[in-house]
């Protein structure tokens, strides 16, 4: 196993900011659909878990989030790589908010793809009643 190469890296970060600017187009071209039944993404939110064109569909309709503080970093063993970050989230109306995701790419035909996602928001155990 080795540090993710910087295209690992670009890929997955041009793909977070890509879902965070709602930018379906940008979002789909980076990722590979290995099953359109199949769960791409999911996240703390009900009803999260979604396939690649739910959540395309999902990013029409919500509003552009603005990331600050994003520091990818991950591994890859061969055509399988992995990313993570704890970037903020400027959420309208709401604030910023602290995020956790993680990025599973594949490479195929020399190129690498995201093949599944995940978010989740950072919430502090007192907030969350866990302290």
């Amino acid at each position: 196993m080795e540090i993710a190469s910087q295209e690992v890296i670009r890929v997955a970060s041009d793909w977070i900011m890509a879902g965070h600017a709602r930018n379906g187009p940008l979002l789909a071209s980076l990722s590979e659909e290995l099953d359109p039944l199949s769960v791409f993404t999911f996240a703390s939110a009900s009803n999260s878990n979604l396939t690649l064109q739910e959540l395309l569909g999902h990013l029409t309709d919500v509003i552009p989030c603005p990331v600050t503080e994003s520091k990818p970093s991950g591994f890859q063993e061969g055509d399988l790589a992995w990313v993570v970050d704890n970037p903020n989230v400027d959420i309208p109306a709401a604030g910023k908010t602290s995020i956790r995701i993680t990025v599973v790419l594949h490479r195929s035909g020399g190129e690498w793809r995201v093949v599944h996602g995940h978010l989740s928001e950072g919430v502090d155990h007192a907030e969350a009643n866990l302290a």
